[in-house]
């Protein structure tokens, strides 16, 4: 795995936070979303862009919006590729999977209708679950569950330390708190967290 990516993945949490495009506020057009990544202290850990697909692309967004297909890339400040994360086409049970190279690493994906319930892969093997309401208003969160431990938390507002750097964008974090989680494992929750970006907020 790329020193960046480990570094990147090492750390106690990760915010994300997601460009703002003026088509999509003031012509309600969607585009290709690109993010900024954050540490918890605010030093920047790299970007993470979805390939735009062209003119074919542009059409697919505005048919399906969150149901589309899409490839994440994620980048290193200086603008290599250090990871991708792929999301097929699904208008319910939406997936997102985490590779590297040819490889898959882990892979979530929305197992309920009616309920924001996923289960998150590594390696082949259900590691974690998340279980949530439909009904949030306003604080979003999204607990990660093994073994009927939290292991991890995504946050539609990062709340830590950096949080008055962070209160007019629109950001989501992960704050790992498992300190025995592998590589591999955070990597998954890493690419669960935009996962759960498309199906919960992509539309709002």
């Amino acid at each position: 795995m790329n020193p960046q990516l480990q570094n990147m993945l090492m750390q106690d949490g990760i915010i994300v936070q997601q460009d703002t495009e003026m088509a999509n506020v003031l012509l309600n057009v969607d585009t290709a979303n690109n993010y900024n990544v954050f540490g918890v202290t605010g030093q920047k850990l790299g970007t993470v862009s979805e390939e735009s697909g062209g003119a074919g692309g542009f059409i697919l967004r505005q048919m399906f919006n969150s149901a589309r297909a899409c490839k994440l890339n994620i980048f290193d400040n200086q603008g290599q590729k250090i990871g991708e994360a792929n999301k097929p086409f699904r208008f319910i049970f939406s997936e997102m999977v985490a590779s590297y190279g040819d490889a898959e690493v882990g892979r979530a994906k929305r197992v309920s209708l009616f309920t924001r319930n996923y289960t998150i892969s590594v390696g082949g093997q259900t590691q974690f679950s998340i279980s949530s309401s439909l009904f949030q208003f306003k604080r979003f969160k999204f607990d990660v569950m093994r073994n009927g431990m939290v292991v991890a938390s995504i946050q539609k507002k990062y709340e830590g330390f950096m949080k008055m750097a962070f209160t007019q964008a629109d950001n989501f974090s992960i704050q790992f708190f498992d300190k025995n989680l592998t590589l591999e494992e955070r990597y998954a929750l890493f690419a669960t967290l935009f996962l759960i970006d498309f199906d919960v907020f992509e539309q709002n």
